[in-house]
């Protein structure tokens, strides 16, 4: 397995397991806040054991990733809570341009062709999905842009601290989260059919998905990563439309069409390279052997 292909099953696999976040947070009904407070404990003590033996990136690399992941996740519950699951992840969708533009400004690095044009497609179906306006709530999806804008400045600080692995500065992150939120919440008590949507959120789907995407950018480009979290956009109002009937708009199924078909699209193109490259190699060693 190409190091490329590693990175791509296991952000793969972490946006899997995070498609179910909106759909958990639609299920606690306790106050924002008091569920930002138990998801940053949890996440911190959940983290915080299963990466106790982890090297440590530079601190203010870990310090800067940990203060956009907290960002993100604030913003995100109060944009899920203000507009609707789709659009708050289709707004969500800008994060990989931005990832692009600031690897290029801040680590020199150069994004492939086939990436621009995903994003660009992916531009077009989030322009489609916006059209329709329903359910959106002006401030519910300024917060679900600066959602994106944090997790972007997130994966760049993240591929900045490669080949280190940053899931130990989701601590951290935990506990800003916890403390943000102990200031704001009414009361930290959560009600009884809470307990136990709460526990699969912050000590399950949360921890196990970020510890996977945070292993996205020792492989990839931060706007690759990025681009394969759009997977969210598609699975999140999925599970949400299937367990709450809560349908996306009209607007947003050929939106999502198009956002997936560029991801398929990139994804082939991407993965395609370094195989074709990896069999010139093996041919040519052979025929160097066979001399």
């Amino acid at each position: 397995m190409t190091p490329y292909l590693k990175g791509t099953l296991l952000t793969l696999s972490g946006v899997a397991v995070l498609s179910l976040d909106a759909l958990l947070i639609r299920l606690i009904n306790a106050d924002p806040w008091t569920l930002l407070f138990w998801r940053g404990l949890l996440l911190s003590a959940c983290l915080g054991w299963l990466c106790r033996r982890q090297q440590r990136a530079p601190r203010r690399l870990r310090w800067g990733s940990a203060l956009c992941y907290a960002c993100t996740t604030i913003t995100f519950v109060l944009a899920i809570r203000l507009t609707s699951v789709a659009n708050t992840l289709i707004i969500m969708s800008v994060a990989p341009l931005l990832s692009a533009l600031l690897s290029r400004v801040w680590l020199g690095e150069k994004t492939a062709p086939a990436t621009w044009l995903a994003m660009l497609l992916c531009s077009v179906g989030l322009a489609l999905v916006m059209s329709a306006g329903s359910q959106s709530s002006l401030t519910g999806d300024i917060s679900a842009l600066l959602c994106a804008t944090s997790m972007a400045v997130k994966l760049v600080l993240d591929r900045a601290a490669r080949p280190v692995s940053m899931a130990p500065s989701l601590v951290p992150a935990g506990l800003l989260i916890a403390i943000v939120a102990l200031s704001q919440a009414p009361t930290l008590q959560l009600p009884a059919h809470d307990m136990l949507w709460m526990a699969l959120l912050g000590l399950g789907v949360v921890p196990l998905a970020y510890l996977l995407i945070s292993q996205g950018p020792r492989y990839l480009p931060a706007a690759e990563v990025g681009l394969l979290m759009l997977l969210e956009m598609l699975l999140g109002p999925l599970w949400v439309w299937l367990v709450l009937a809560e349908a996306p708009a009209a607007a947003a199924w050929p939106g999502g069409s198009i956002i997936l078909a560029a991801l398929l699209l990139q994804r082939c193109t991407a993965i395609r390279k370094p195989v074709l490259a990896s069999l010139s190699t093996h041919k040519y060693k052979n025929i160097n052997n066979c001399s």
